[in-house]
This record gives C-alpha cells, structure tokens and sequence, in this order.
C-alpha cells in the first residue's frame, strides 16, 4: 500500500511503515536506511528474510532504483544484511551483525526505552509499575508465562 501525504511518501511493508519525507533535509537515501534499520532491528523483518528487490522497493516509493540499491549498500556496510546478485538484499543473523550494527541497534533500543520512560508518568506508571512491566515483558520474550 502507497500513500502519499503532503511532501511525505509511506510505503507498508511487512509490519513496517517506511516514510519518506520529500521535504526533509535528510537524504532519500538516508531516510530508507534509518526505516529499514529500524524494521530490521526491531524484529519486523527476520533474519534469513529477503527485502524486496531495489526495483520493486523504488518503484512502490518512487525512486529510482539506484536510490534503493545505495541504501542496501549503505546497511550491507554496516552489517545489517547481505547484497546479493540482483540487487536482493538478505537479513543477517544478528550475531553475524558486525560490531558497529550491534552498536546501533542497542542506540536504537536505548532510545525506544527512554521514550518509554518518559512517556510512562504521563500514563499514570511510576517507576515500580515500570519495573514490574519491563520484568514481565522480558519473562514473556524469554519465552517463559508472564506473572
């Protein structure tokens, strides 16, 4: 699905919302690495699954393609996924990410738990309840039954 919004292109793929904003100061090419990172470290995408073609992704944003394959260049770089022939590009194991990938997903997940903290007084949550939710939640990724 494709929606355009005032200077802004959205693209759904997978459960991931890729915006690009044609008025941000922030590169095209940019833009696409820090949504596609974000897919891949939150899990959105999974290891081993292919991102769509550089041709396919660019058509459904409208970019150019080589707009597309620079991006999937720029995270083959970092770590995050592997460029093969025609332009697919494959999630990498996160323990084949390279040191620097591992460094920005934990960046990134850092952040994601500050905006949570910040946002969880305005909820009503203090600091226990938000311990004991962290605690359950990390119980229930493990695999094991919440308390």
């Amino acid at each position: 699905m494709n929606k355009r919004l005032d200077n802004c292109i959205i693209v759904l793929y997978t459960a991931t919302m890729i915006t690009i904003d044609l008025s941000s100061p922030t590169t095209v090419v940019d833009q696409l690495v820090q949504s596609l990172k974000e897919a891949v470290v939150t899990g959105a995408v999974s290891p081993g699954q292919p991102l769509p073609s550089a041709r396919q992704l660019a058509g459904d944003l409208g970019v150019h393609w080589n707009t597309v394959a620079r991006a999937y260049r720029h995270m083959a770089d970092e770590g995050f996924v592997h460029v093969v022939r025609g332009r697919r590009a494959i999630v990498r194991q996160k323990t084949d990410w390279s040191a620097a990938a591992r460094r920005e997903a934990r960046t990134m997940v850092l952040a994601s738990l500050r905006e949570a903290v910040a946002q969880s007084p305005r909820a009503g949550i203090d600091a226990d309840e938000l311990r004991a939710l962290l605690s359950r939640e990390l119980e229930t990724q493990r695999g094991g039954s919440p308390r």
